[in-house]
C-alpha cells in the first residue's frame, strides 16, 4: 500500500518534469546551416557593366514610355483602344530603378543635364498610383495629371533630341 502512495505521489512530479522537458523542446529554434547563395557575388563594378551592356535597351524602353506619355486623344484619335495603362505603368518603373537610369548618363545616352527633368519626370508619374494604372482608371482625356505628364514627357523628348515621335501603340510590348 505504501508503495501505490509513493507512486501516486511521485508519478504526477516526474509527469510534470517530463511535460516541461517536453515543452523546452519544442520552444528551441533549430537553425538550419546557411547555405551559399546561388546567385553569383556581382561586385559593384560587375553590376555596373551588365546594366552597361543593356543600356541600349533601358533607352529604348525610355523614349518608348515618354513617346506613350505624350499620348493626346486629339493626336492619335485612332489609337485609343490599344493603349494599355497597365503596361506602360509597369514600364515606367524604369524611372524609379536607379542603376539603370545611371547607366544611360555613365554611357551619354542621356546628358547630364538633364537629370533634374527626368527626376521631375519620376515625381510627376509617381502621382498616379500603381492601382491607376494597373485597373486603368486614369481618364486620359480629363485628368490634370496626365497632362502633367504629357507635358514632361513632351519636354524631356524635346530635349533628348527625339525627332521621331510616332509609334505604334498597338504593338506595344511591355518591358
Amino acid at each position: 500500500m505504501m508503495i501505490i502512495l509513493y507512486l501516486l505521489i511521485l508519478f504526477p512530479i516526474f509527469l510534470k518534469k517530463y511535460l516541461d522537458y517536453q515543452d523546452s523542446q519544442r520552444n528551441k529554434v533549430h537553425y538550419l546551416p546557411l547555405e551559399p547563395d546561388p546567385s553569383p557575388d556581382y561586385s559593384h563594378h560587375d553590376r555596373n557593366l551588365h546594366h552597361d551592356q543593356k543600356s541600349q535597351d533601358y533607352f529604348d524602353l525610355v523614349v518608348r514610355c515618354l513617346i506613350f506619355c505624350t499620348f493626346d486623344d486629339k493626336k492619335y484619335d485612332s489609337v485609343a483602344d490599344c493603349l494599355s495603362l497597365t503596361d506602360i505603368g509597369y514600364d515606367l518603373r524604369i524611372f524609379s530603378y536607379s542603376e539603370e537610369i545611371e547607366s544611360l548618363f555613365r554611357n551619354k545616352f542621356i546628358s547630364e543635364s538633364l537629370r533634374q527633368k527626368i527626376a521631375d519626370f519620376k515625381k510627376v508619374t509617381d502621382e498616379v498610383d500603381e492601382e491607376e494604372w494597373y485597373f486603368e482608371s486614369l481618364d486620359l482625356r480629363h485628368d490634370e495629371r496626365w497632362k502633367k505628364i504629357n507635358v514632361a514627357a513632351e519636354d524631356l523628348l524635346t530635349e533628348m533630341n527625339i525627332k521621331e515621335r510616332d509609334f505604334d501603340f498597338a504593338l506595344y510590348v511591355p518591358r
